[in-house]
């Protein structure tokens, strides 16, 4: 029998932040952990300094939904993410192994960058556009208010505007501004597209070319 692929994701602040992982997501990395529980190979777990963390999935297309959640749960704080293949075996397979090896990938990025991916089967080009998607995606949820992200993350969990609108008490109306307001359309449209780039098995090229002939 096979043996499930799996990655390894880091997720950090800059070294000067001014924030702390642990302060700003409160109980929401214990929420994301219940949420992605199907899918954690091993639990999120936060240094120290809680600058950084760490976390193994065993599921390609879920990746990028967790680097969304855990935006979502650092907001206002930006994060950077590092997600690296796991070796099936053997002691690089080993869970502390993986922590490590994406851990690496995250001190080695850029202050621009958002998403480093170090995937075998995804050429430079391919990464590099899905760093610039993972790029828009944050720009666009740094840029929400609270009401905003409030009005997403209940979108998330119950999906129609009529149930949100009852779990924050306002008007369908008000949450359809907000939704608009937050440009919900555009970050369901690259993460969908995320997830399709993160299937396997892997296209060559993240948006075919169509032949010319």
């Amino acid at each position: 029998m096979a043996t499930a692929q799996r990655y390894g994701l880091a997720f950090g602040l800059g070294k000067k932040s001014k924030f702390d992982i642990n302060q700003v997501s409160g109980t929401r990395i214990q929420e994301l952990s219940a949420r992605f529980a199907e899918i954690l190979g091993a639990p999120i777990v936060i240094s120290g300094d809680g600058l950084k963390g760490t976390v193994i999935l065993n599921k390609s297309t879920a990746c990028f939904d967790v680097v969304v959640a855990l935006q979502e749960a650092a907001w206002p704080a930006p994060l950077q993410h590092a997600l690296v293949s796991a070796p099936p075996a053997g002691a690089a397979g080993q869970d502390d192994a993986v922590r490590e090896k994406a851990l690496k990938a995250l001190g080695k990025m850029k202050k621009y960058q958002v998403l480093q991916a170090e995937l075998p089967s995804k050429s430079a080009d391919e990464i590099a556009m899905a760093n610039s998607i993972a790029d828009l995606h944050r720009t666009i949820v740094l840029n929400f208010t609270e009401t905003r992200l409030a009005a997403v993350r209940s979108y998330r969990t119950y999906k129609r505007q009529a149930n949100v609108a009852a779990d924050m008490q306002v008007s369908q109306q008000a949450v359809s501004q907000m939704i608009l307001g937050a440009r919900w359309r555009q970050l369901k449209a690259a993460e969908q597209t995320m997830r399709d780039w993160l299937k396997q098995p892997q296209r060559t090229m993240l948006w075919p070319m169509k032949s010319r002939s």
